[in-house]
């Protein structure tokens, strides 16, 4: 399955293995979701992270950190 590695508002990274909706454009309905973040335990606004800027070992972190569920 794979997994989509998002940034929270917080900043905390993490992994989801869905990002609802992620194929319409931020001009339709924006580029957030509300996602529960594993880190810190509450509904975050939450963006899919650009991979270019983070390091190897940051995203196999997040991809460790799974938020469970989310809401549309």
């Amino acid at each position: 399955m794979e997994r989509t590695v998002v940034r929270c508002a917080e900043g905390h990274l993490f992994s989801t293995a869905t990002f609802p909706l992620q194929n319409l454009g931020p001009g339709r309905i924006g580029p957030g979701r509300l996602i529960r973040c594993p880190l810190c335990a509450r509904l975050r606004s939450s963006v899919p992270a650009d991979l270019g800027t983070l390091t190897g070992e940051q995203i196999q972190l997040a991809l460790r950190r799974e938020a469970v569920e989310f809401l549309a």
